[in-house]
């Protein structure tokens, strides 16, 4: 299970992932900026993400993994910054029907078990008109980088954190949710996804 094999790599995970922060940091902070007012922010891991949120927005957070909320409750508490943080899964919200604006997932889907399920839970939270901001690994467009690159990553990742990066999260939102937006980056390794929930 994801949880504990997180739980174990928290304190250093940070520095496992420094040598990537230069290529995805302006990402992510390009994909919080979206955020507005009552947000929730699934997979928040030890809160990478804290500091691009704008002014104003009511910040909800979950991760699965105990120890990676420590990290992000740290980090949150250095910002100044006021989070409700919640241990739970993606695949069930401890939230209500239609209580967010906007919900914010970055490199979340990779490790998500059950992905269909946690899009809908998405879904369900966001309120009729509400958005959802996906900064996600994706299966490359390149069929040579999804071989050369994305394989070998994986054969790496999954035992190791149950990561996936060859998943088709981009092709899973636009069923569920009305797309606004894709930018696909690195061969579309990486994707940004903007997308709302139908209604007003």
């Amino acid at each position: 299970m994801y949880r504990g094999k997180y739980d174990r790599i928290a304190g250093f995970y940070d520095v496992l992932e420094r040598p990537l922060d230069r290529f995805f940091n302006p990402l992510r902070e390009r994909a919080v900026s979206l955020a507005r007012d009552r947000t929730l922010e699934i997979g928040v891991g030890t809160g990478k993400t804290l500091s691009y949120y704008p002014p104003g927005v009511e910040l909800y957070a979950v991760d699965g993994s105990e120890k990676m909320l420590e990290m992000a409750r740290k980090r949150a508490r250095e910002l100044g910054m006021e989070v409700k943080f919640r241990v739970a899964e993606v695949e069930s919200l401890p939230f209500p029907d239609n209580f967010f604006d906007t919900v914010v997932s970055s490199f979340v889907f990779c490790t998500v078990p059950e992905p269909e399920r946690a899009i809908e839970e998405i879904k369900r939270v966001l309120k009729p008109g509400g958005r959802a901001v996906f900064l996600e690994h994706t299966r490359s467009d390149s069929r040579l980088v999804d071989y050369l690159f994305l394989l070998p990553m994986k054969l790496v990742l999954k035992p190791l954190l149950d990561d996936d990066p060859r998943r088709d999260t981009h092709k899973l939102v636009r069923e569920h949710l009305k797309v606004e937006k894709e930018e696909a980056y690195y061969s579309g390794v990486v994707r940004l996804i903007v997308a709302r929930k139908d209604g007003t």
